[in-house]
C-alpha cells in the first residue's frame, strides 16, 4: 500500500477493522460459560462498561466508523517499517519498534514470491503431518 493509497482511505475502507474486533468479542461471548449469553462479560454492554467507554462507541468502533485517521497513521508508519503493536500497546518496552522484515511483503514484488514461499510451507507441514 501507498502513501496515496493510505490518504485515500475512509471508515468503508477500513470497516474489516471495526468487524473483526467484533467478530471476536461475539467469539468471546460464545466461549463464555455463562448461560444467558445477554450477560456475557463480553456483551457489547458488559464489554463497553468494563472499558469505560460508551456503549454507541463500541457500537461505532465495531460499524467500523470510528479511528479512521488513527488507522490511517498507524497503516503508514507500518509502511515505513514501524510496528503497529508498539504504537498500540501501552506497555511496549519489550516490543521491538521496528519490525522491517515483517512488512517485507509488501514491498513491490516481493508479495507474489511470498505468498508462493507460504504455500510451498504449507504443502510441506501437509506432507509431514500426513506421514505421521
Amino acid at each position: 500500500m501507498d502513501i496515496e493509497s493510505i490518504i485515500a482511505l475512509d471508515s468503508k475502507d477500513l470497516g474489516y477493522i471495526g468487524e473483526r474486533l467484533r467478530e471476536i468479542r461475539l467469539e468471546l461471548v460464545e466461549l463464555d460459560d455463562i448461560e444467558d449469553k445477554r450477560f456475557s462479560a463480553f456483551s457489547i454492554t458488559n464489554l463497553s462498561e468494563y472499558l469505560n467507554m460508551d456503549r454507541a462507541t463500541l457500537a461505532n468502533v465495531e460499524r467500523g466508523s470510528s479511528m479512521v485517521n488513527s488507522i490511517k497513521i498507524i497503516l503508514y508508519f507500518y509502511s515505513l517499517g514501524y510496528n503497529p503493536i508498539w504504537i498500540l500497546l501501552p506497555d511496549n518496552e519489550f516490543i521491538q519498534k521496528r519490525k522491517l522484515g515483517e512488512n517485507m511483503v509488501y514491498q513491490e514484488g516481493l508479495q507474489e514470491k511470498f505468498l508462493e514461499l507460504e504455500e510451498r510451507v504449507s504443502d510441506a507441514i501437509k506432507d509431514f503431518k500426513s506421514e505421521l
